[in-house]
């Protein structure tokens, strides 16, 4: 079975200009997200992202839990109820499978489309602590092996997967063909990592875990290209938020060559440039919104107010101690505080004060410390990020 073209061209072996000029845009939005925040504040929105990119993923795949569930487990307070803390289990896995590709990419050996590297996502994803009820196969008597490729010919909805016989040489080929794209512009490199996340979902490698893995070696894929600002944003909630189409979309894109107009290779060129655009649209949502609200004088705004409701005591938590909007607004400003009596400068309070009431932050997720005198940054938990980022 052959997943040819892996990029949707013309004619005339060119990729379609509405394409290229719309990937040069999201590259160019991408970067512009960096500007005007210290390094800091962007790794504090990144960490939380991930915990959005970890819903939403699970989410697609009709096995959500809400971010304050999965604060909540990244503390090992689990719920009591088995379903909910086995689904807290795979948000956490999830969560250091994406941290674990964000690493790998920084190897300057580092090939999004190897065998190797998709095969080690499902490996490091499946293998973690209270997911061996995601190794069991409806229908099949035997366990899952995580990171190996499937041993059974399957079929999903009304996609029927490639001969099981076949895999190791479609593996083969869609690293081979999709490397070639490595060496092109960056656009050109997005362009190729959009259309190979339909491609392995095709070819459908494992018994099961297919649609996270292949989003997970998609964030590998992207970040490769170099485009600065993605982990700002993630195309997982934007395909989540269309979730029917994002499904859709993939079958469509199964489609077989439709006549001689219909390109060179075995599969549809036209449903695989639509499938394509489909993904621009969804990136370019997201990047959107970041875009809107990343804007450091209203984010700042929005801080602000967001502890004048608490103290105030409009939500359903204990009121954020005096000064806490100061200390917001200079670490947007500062990224951090090298020294902890900088805080002292600030608010114009006692070190003994200003101690209580660090403390206080520190306990409750609103700033963070990698050791108990180490400098200070903030950090989002989900009650912050759901009034400071609206609908996220």
């Amino acid at each position: 079975m052959d997943f040819t073209p892996i990029i949707p061209l013309q004619n005339n072996k060119k990729i379609p200009q509405d394409l290229l000029d719309r990937a040069e845009k999201l590259i160019q939005s991408s970067s512009a997200l960096t500007g005007g925040h210290p390094a800091q504040t962007l790794n504090a929105v990144r960490e939380y992202l991930r915990t959005i990119n970890s819903y939403y993923s699970n989410k697609i795949e009709s096995e959500g839990t809400r971010p304050q569930d999965i604060e909540k487990a990244m503390k090992k307070d689990f719920s009591s109820d088995k379903k909910k803390r086995t689904l807290q289990m795979l948000s956490l896995a999830h969560i250091q499978t994406q941290k674990r590709v964000e690493n790998l990419v920084n190897d300057e050996n580092f090939t999004p489309y190897k065998t190797e590297f998709i095969c080690s996502i499902h490996n490091y994803l499946y293998s973690q602590d209270g997911l061996d009820s995601f190794l069991m196969i409806e229908g099949l008597k035997e366990k899952m092996r995580p990171g190996a490729l499937r041993t059974h010919d399957v079929n999903v909805g009304d996609h029927i997967a490639p001969d099981v016989k076949e895999l190791p040489s479609l593996m083969n080929k869609f690293e081979l063909l999709y490397k070639d794209g490595l060496d092109g512009s960056k656009v050109n490199q997005l362009l190729y990592a959009l259309a190979s996340h339909h491609r392995l979902v095709y070819i459908h490698p494992f018994l099961d875990g297919n649609g996270r893995t292949a989003r997970l070696a998609l964030d590998g894929a992207l970040l490769s290209c170099g485009m600065s600002g993605y982990g700002l944003w993630n195309i997982s909630r934007g395909l989540a938020r269309s979730g029917d189409t994002y499904k859709d979309m993939l079958a469509y894109a199964d489609m077989h060559r439709q006549g001689e107009y219909d390109g060179t290779g075995a599969l549809s060129t036209r449903a695989l440039s639509e499938f394509v655009s489909y993904m621009l649209t969804c990136a370019q949502d997201q990047v959107d919104y970041m875009t809107r609200y990343l804007k450091l004088t209203s984010l700042n705004e929005r801080l602000t107010k967001y502890v004048e409701l608490s103290q105030n005591s409009m939500f359903d938590l204990a009121p954020l101690p005096k000064g806490t909007e100061k200390i917001f607004k200079e670490l947007l400003l500062r990224g951090e505080f090298k020294k902890r009596t900088q805080i002292d400068e600030i608010l114009g309070l006692s070190r003994r004060t200003t101690t209580g009431i660090t403390k206080e932050l520190l306990r409750r997720d609103y700033i963070q410390s990698d050791t108990p005198k180490g400098s200070i940054r903030l950090k989002i938990n989900s009650h912050l990020a759901e009034h400071i980022f609206p609908e996220l």
